[in-house]
């Protein structure tokens, strides 16, 4: 399913400011990355939860996904820390660097 996520479900998500969403899946795991490029994430994901088409979305793909989230905590997805990240704009010398 999510390979083919819905038309209004991507616009709904561009509408508020979500970019470069991917999804992966290993094995029976999902793991998924957006960038953010608001001001208001709160919001704008109150916007996306009140679509129509991306609530309909979700009555169909939550029942495929199991919450990796702190029981108690009020959230679906379980929040990753970031632990490396390679910027593409590292000087020549850094990135080209052996540990």
């Amino acid at each position: 399913m999510h390979a083919e996520v819905w038309p209004s479900v991507e616009r709904a998500m561009l509408d508020n400011n979500i970019r470069n969403f991917t999804i992966f899946l290993h094995d029976d795991l999902l793991f998924g990355y957006y960038e953010y490029t608001g001001d208001d994430h709160a919001a704008d994901q109150a916007r996306i939860a009140a679509d129509p088409d991306t609530q309909r979305w979700w009555t169909l793909t939550d029942p495929c996904q199991e919450s990796l989230a702190e029981p108690g905590s009020g959230h679906w997805w379980a929040p990753m820390r970031e632990i490396w990240h390679l910027d593409d704009h590292q000087t020549q010398g850094d990135a080209g660097r052996t540990p």
